[in-house]
């Protein structure tokens, strides 16, 4: 059976209905991300993703998920495995993505595994070691001045299937195994807080979660000055922008609306956290051992408030994701971790 026959590419926005026989990543009708529903029978591309330990933490008083433990040091691994292996399955020889570094590099690397080109467009602003990694890894790297445009030079380039982890919902899909792993952890969590910008894992979480039955409140940390979720649930976002977060530079994402329904329909929340939180969020688990990024400590910091605030209770068993790797960062860390 052809996947055409067995999956649809479905607009949550207009509503149409799209034969999965091509390569879409927007509805051709709306312009809005699309979702797929259905078996689409594609193959992934195959790296070791996912299965990724959840370990208790007395340190820190909660549940670790250790993403950054997939084979490309983040969580987006779990998408590029299909988004890739759909694009190859649909007859196509490259890939494109826009990405502030970790997805570029994981894109890079499936493309590689696949076999296929890949091009990978990072604002100025992307870290040179992520840099360096993607270039090592095949990719053409081109560079733009801003998140927003990177976006727009990716969807242009021609002849390429556009991976885009914003848009592709194939990169969705790709995530949901994620909430049936968290059965694995020490004990079955009453919530769990991860970094948020496009919200890909979010999302696949939150749809992984209802098809395995999983009752869980989806929390959402995101950096300061760049937290569109955080204003549409709470509103007005203050402070001063966080610096060190460079993995949640997406300040408008496509999905918004579906990760606003994901927290509520969840009981979730949204915290947004600043760089004075972020330090000392992240010297707290390099020193419990836990080598993450400066991003992935969104997830402790924001724990920590909300813990103060009331929305997450002490009585709760809570999971916090560490998304990225800080072997990414092995030149930086400690002038980081020297700043408080």
């Amino acid at each position: 059976m052809a996947p055409a026959e067995r999956a649809e590419y479905v607009c949550p926005a207009c509503g149409s209905r799209f034969p999965v026989d091509s390569w879409l990543w927007r509805c051709p009708r709306c312009g809005s991300p699309l979702d797929v529903v259905g078996d689409a029978g594609f193959r992934r591309v195959r790296l070791g993703e996912g299965n990724t330990p959840c370990i208790e933490s007395e340190a820190l008083g909660a549940m670790v998920k250790l993403e950054y433990m997939n084979p490309t040091g983040s969580f987006k691994d779990r998408g590029s495995s299909l988004a890739v292996g759909a694009a190859r399955d649909l007859g196509h020889r490259c890939v494109s993505e826009d990405s502030s570094g970790n997805a570029g590099i994981s894109v890079a690397a499936y493309a590689a595994a696949a076999g296929m080109g890949a091009t990978v467009v990072v604002p100025r602003t992307a870290g040179g070691p992520k840099r360096d990694l993607i270039r090592a890894l095949g990719a053409d790297l081109v560079e733009s001045e801003t998140r927003e445009e990177a976006t727009r030079i990716a969807q242009g380039i021609g002849g390429c299937a556009y991976v885009g982890h914003m848009y592709s919902p194939f990169f969705v899909r790709g995530m949901e195994g994620f909430a049936g792993e968290l059965r694995s952890c020490p004990s079955e969590p009453d919530a769990v807080v991860m970094p948020v910008a496009s919200g890909t894992l979010l999302l696949g979480a939150y749809r992984g979660a209802q098809e395995v039955g999983l009752d869980v409140r989806l929390i959402a940390a995101q950096a300061r000055g760049r937290a569109p979720l955080y204003t549409a649930v709470h509103g007005r976002d203050e402070g001063p922008p966080s610096r060190l977060a460079d993995a949640l530079l997406v300040e408008r994402p496509p999905r918004l609306g579906q990760m606003v329904e994901a927290i509520r329909r969840t009981g979730g929340d949204v915290a947004s956290v600043g760089d004075e939180q972020l330090v000392a969020a992240l010297r707290d688990l390099v020193r419990a051992g836990l080598l993450a990024e400066p991003s992935s400590a969104a997830s402790l910091a924001a724990y920590r408030s909300l813990l103060e605030s009331g929305s997450i209770s002490r009585g709760e068993r809570v999971v916090l994701v560490l998304t990225g790797s800080g072997l990414k960062y092995a030149q930086s860390l400690p002038g980081i971790l020297g700043r408080v």
